[in-house]
């Protein structure tokens, strides 16, 4: 993958994800993602906004615009298992034969469709989360990712990404746009429904300030 990569292994492999996010229409990501949710929670009264659309939605929405079928249901253990705190197991390294087998088998460009499904799980699930609660509270939503991982002479090194939330420079994140564009489709559907919870409970990862579990209900 592009960011785990430097000199000119890494400007090859960002721009395979640059290119494929260059024919992504934002906008588009957003009605699909509007009209997914819709779908998802059509007769529903009660929805974990986490487990069932905050993760699932942007995925699917996204592997769809790039011309793959709905993989969420594998990106999402690959995702839990690519942070830094975690210790890969067979469960999820199942999910990524899996969809390396769907993205075209061992290559640099199945890595660039990989790498822009599981980084978008977790850090717009997180947006969509911690938008709701900072529209229940009427405050700023505080930033998901709080740092990320960089390889340099071999070894991975953590990053923080403290006030800038999608990085800067030549790493900067290159889907950010439509990051926000899948997170504000799915906030957009679920205007009308209401949080339950009075405590929330956070995702135990030191990278990550988001909710763990977001019960919703209409009304």
């Amino acid at each position: 993958m592009a960011r785990f990569s430097n000199g000119l292994d890494h400007v090859r492999r960002r721009a395979l994800a640059v290119d494929l996010l260059a024919a992504v229409d934002a906008d588009a990501l957003q009605d699909s993602a509007f009209a997914r949710t819709r779908r998802l929670v059509a007769g529903l009264d009660v929805v974990d906004v986490m487990a069932g659309i905050a993760r699932p939605v942007p995925v699917g929405v996204l592997a769809e615009a790039l011309g793959l079928p709905d993989v969420s249901a594998d990106v999402v253990p690959v995702a839990a298992a690519y942070h830094p705190h975690v210790e890969p197991g067979a469960a999820a390294e199942a999910a990524l034969t899996r969809l390396l087998a769907v993205c075209g088998g061992p290559t640099e460009l199945a890595a660039a469709r990989i790498g822009l499904l599981v980084q978008a799980c977790d850090a717009t699930a997180g947006l969509i989360g911690n938008g709701l609660l900072a529209a229940r509270h009427g405050k700023p939503a505080e930033q998901p990712v709080l740092a990320t991982r960089r390889r340099i002479d071999g070894a991975d090194v953590t990053v923080s990404l403290a006030g800038t939330p999608f990085g800067a420079g030549p790493r900067a994140c290159p889907g950010s746009r439509h990051a926000v564009a899948l997170a504000a489709g799915v906030l957009e559907a679920l205007h009308g429904f209401r949080l339950t919870e009075t405590e929330i409970s956070w995702v135990p990862a030191p990278n990550l300030r988001m909710p763990a579990v977001l019960l919703v209900t209409r009304g």
